[in-house]
């Protein structure tokens, strides 16, 4: 049988000195380096939407007051939505009277039947891509007084009867010439 004498202790102390000093960090001892930060992710690009026609600072004319707007997809895998597609007019919905096609939508700022006030319009347009990212652009578009109206304004009744005179006119040249 194999006797051990027991540790002194003196021979304790040490041992418990140099099990808590392990444990415990050194004083001197340098940091392990910094681990670099991940990379952020490129951030996603919306879809774009912006006013074609009329130009900056242009202007529609009153008996026709059509506006272009041109949008394209942010992301190559996200394509535009075109049926997301909404504009509204000094707060009124305007959707229903613009047609699209795959990068572009036209139509005009008010129906035949409303008349549209001559000055700055409000314009919104909105459109979405597939996976649901929206944008919108809002801008002032100003209607101006068109000429068929300034002309029948300035002539009045002596316009309209020059039309209606004309009109008799050409009827009466067709009927010559029909026969």
């Amino acid at each position: 049988m194999i006797y051990r004498r027991p540790f002194s202790p003196a021979a304790l102390a040490l041992i418990s000195l140099l099990a808590s000093a392990r444990g415990a960090p050194a004083q001197d001892a340098i940091p392990p380096p910094a681990q670099p930060p991940p990379a952020p992710l490129p951030a996603y690009r919306a879809p774009v939407i912006a006013l074609a026609q009329p130009a900056p600072g242009g202007a529609v004319p009153q008996d026709r007051p059509v506006v272009v707007f041109r949008f394209a997809a942010g992301e190559p895998g996200d394509p535009v939505d075109a049926r997301s597609f909404a504009v509204t007019v000094d707060g009124e919905d305007r959707t229903e009277l613009f047609q699209l096609s795959l990068a572009v939508a036209w139509g005009p700022l008010a129906s035949p039947d409303d008349a549209i006030e001559p000055g700055s319009h409000e314009v919104v347009a909105r459109i979405c891509s597939a996976r649901g990212a929206c944008i919108a652009t809002t801008t002032l578009v100003t209607v101006g007084v068109s000429a068929v109206n300034t002309t029948e304004s300035a002539g009045g009744k002596s316009t309209r009867k020059k039309k209606q005179l004309l009109d008799a006119l050409f009827g009466a040249l067709r009927t010559l010439i029909g026969n």
